[in-house]
Order: structure tokens, then sequence, then C-alpha cells
């Protein structure tokens, strides 16, 4: 059993398309590494599972494909690059059409993990520490300072990623990370907004009204409102994931609609600032969603054409001179919050020359 990937291209027309994988470093920079070295099998394979979408208004092309398979497999564990390209070269990125980061890794290593309210008293009820303890009496480690890298990330957003972590104390078998400076600190953030539109008959508690227009249908999500100090949200998330789902059909990745969503957060308009629209589903924009300042209405406002199903999002506030994004402002911060971590412990291997991933562990904040 593989990975299975799924994405769109809206239209009727069909297009070749191959895929193949790039093999990176810790920091997901390309590795020095061959296609031959670290892929067993074809550099690249066409994409021949396709079909046109049908009974929906926005017609597309669904494209999907399965990695590993019989053409090709990983060699070695690590940081991994799918990509989906025109023509026959992969490393002319001018012909990627999209591109996604997964992961390849091996058991050799425990990792005991703890997510406790951050340890820095400022910050005690606004954020989240991840220390975590590596154990490896049955794989040699020889010089952890040097070989060893450490990675966290917070629902699996890489954008707010700690990478680079060493261990703090090395005892004999067991690398310690239980940092006191902030190193591992994270926003707690707040729980996730939510919506659903698995049917375009109905109208969920999310959505306040369903159009059909001549560019296709709408839903205009509820007003949303900052949550900055106010008490935390009870709500059940997905920590920014989603799910494609039309209720009324058989096959979803063909017959689910596409459907311009508008969102609207009411507040006072935040000088030399973005507002942003942020879920995995903005993951594969070239560029974020920004939000406009509607004077009238006194709120934030964007629209965004998206596939029928149940949405996690939030807004963030982008400081343009500083270039850093906080969602203090919009969402709040909690130490109670539930997220979801990972912890992913790359190893230099001399002999390969590449990061190889030892270990990965996942955590939450709340079990």
């Amino acid at each position: 059993m593989g990975l299975e990937f799924h994405f769109d291209e809206m239209g009727t027309n069909y297009e070749t398309y191959n895929f193949g994988v790039i093999h990176c470093d810790h920091l997901w920079q390309k590795s020095d590494l061959d296609y031959s070295e670290y892929l067993q099998g074809f550099p690249f394979t066409r994409i021949d599972d396709l079909d046109n979408s049908f009974n929906t208004l926005e017609d597309y092309v669904h494209y999907n494909f399965v990695f590993p398979n019989d053409m090709m497999k990983p060699r070695y564990s690590g940081n991994y690059l799918m990509v989906v390209f025109e023509g026959t070269d992969i490393n002319e990125q001018s012909s990627w059409v999209v591109s996604y980061r997964f992961l390849v890794y091996e058991n050799q290593v425990g990792i005991r993990a703890r997510v406790l309210p951050s340890s820095i008293i400022a910050q005690r009820f606004k954020s989240q520490d991840v220390s975590f303890v590596i154990s490896h009496p049955n794989f040699n480690i020889i010089d952890p300072q040097r070989d060893l890298n450490t990675a966290l990330i917070q629902n699996m957003n890489w954008k707010t990623s700690r990478t680079n972590l060493k261990p703090i104390f090395i005892k004999p078998n067991e690398l310690n990370f239980e940092y006191t400076g902030g190193e591992n600190t994270f926003g707690g953030g707040n729980e996730y907004r939510a919506f659903e539109m698995k049917s375009l008959r109905y109208i969920s508690n999310e959505v306040d009204n369903i159009t059909r227009e001549e560019d296709g249908y709408h839903v205009y999500l509820r007003t949303d409102f900052p949550q900055a100090g106010k008490a935390q949200s009870s709500g059940i998330d997905v920590n920014g994931n989603w799910l494609i789902r039309n209720d009324e059909a058989d096959d979803s990745n063909l017959e689910a609609e596409y459907v311009w969503v508008h969102f609207k957060l009411q507040m006072a308009e935040i000088p030399e600032t973005e507002i942003l629209l942020e879920g995995r589903f903005t993951e594969f924009d070239s560029s974020p969603v920004k939000c406009t300042y509607d004077a009238a209405q006194k709120a934030y406002v964007c629209k965004k054409l998206i596939k029928q199903g149940y949405y996690n999002y939030r807004y963030t506030a982008y400081d343009i001179y500083q270039a850093q994004e906080n969602v203090q402002y919009t969402e709040g911060n909690q130490s109670t919050t539930e997220n979801d971590y990972h912890i992913i412990v790359y190893l230099y291997d001399r002999n390969l020359d590449c990061d190889r991933i030892i270990g990965l562990e996942g955590s939450n904040s709340v079990n």
C-alpha cells in the first residue's frame, strides 16, 4: 500500500504529466544524490489515471497516482519532494505543476515526548513546549552534535517548524532535548475555525447563505470575529486539515463541486498588516490568500474557489515590516489548545552522504 496523490486541473483538456521524487536534506534542500542512488526503478513515471468531472458546474480533470509503485521505489529514508511536472526533466523547476513534501522513515530509535505549558513564565498561558528524549540502545550514533538533527512540527505546518535542534544532555544510549530557553516553544493558537459544504442543498451551522450565480455556486460563511482575549473555543477540529466530500455523490473525486467560498472577519483595520487566510488547503497556493479590508462592512473579506467538503481554517496577521506571521490578534494563543506535534530525527549518514530519518514520533498536547 502506497501513498495516494490526487489533484485537479480546471477545464476539460487532458494534459500529459509525469511525476517523480527528489531526495532532500533535513532542511529541504536537494541532496547531492543522483536519482539512481535514492530510487529503485525509473526517474519518473507518467500519470495514467485521470478522468473528467461529471454532474458539476465547474469542469475539471482529476489526476491520481500511487507512490511507491512497481516502477519506482525509494532506497533510503529521508525528506522527499513529490513533483508533478511537464516534459522529462524533473530538475527544471519551471516545468513543475505541483509539489508536495512527504517523509520516508525508519524505526531505529525510540522517542518519548511530552507537551506542556511553556517553561518561560511570560508565555506559560499562551505557548506549549515539546520536550523529548531519544533512546538508541541498539543503534550507534557516533557524533550526535555533528551528525544528528531533529525537527519539531506543529499540525504539519512546515512554516513554523523548529529545525536543527541538538541534544542538551548526552548519556549512554540516551539523548535529552528538554530545553528551557524557548527553542522548543510554539504558540498554542486556538482551535481552528471550521465549515462544511458537503451538500449544496442544505445550509450548515457555519454557512449563512448559498447562491447559484453566473460563475457557479457561492457559499457565504457566517461572520467571524477575533478570538484573542476570549475564552478558549471548545469546538472539535482536525488541526487545519480538510476532507473532500459530496454527500449526494458516488465518487467525490469526480462529482464534488468547486465553490466560491466567502470569508469575513469583522474587526478594526490593523495598519501595516495583512490578514491572511490559512489552512492546509492553502498549501498549494503559489502566494498567500490575502484578505482586503472593506470599510463599509468594517471587516476583512476574501473569497476562494474550494472543492466541496469539510475544512479547517484560521486567520493570521502578517506584519509587513517585520515579515512575521502571528495569530495572536486574530485567533489568540492558549497553552491548553489541542495541537498535534511530530518529532523527526535526522542522521547524516557519512557513507551514503545524505540525511536519513531514523525515527519519527507523534504527540498530542491533550493526550
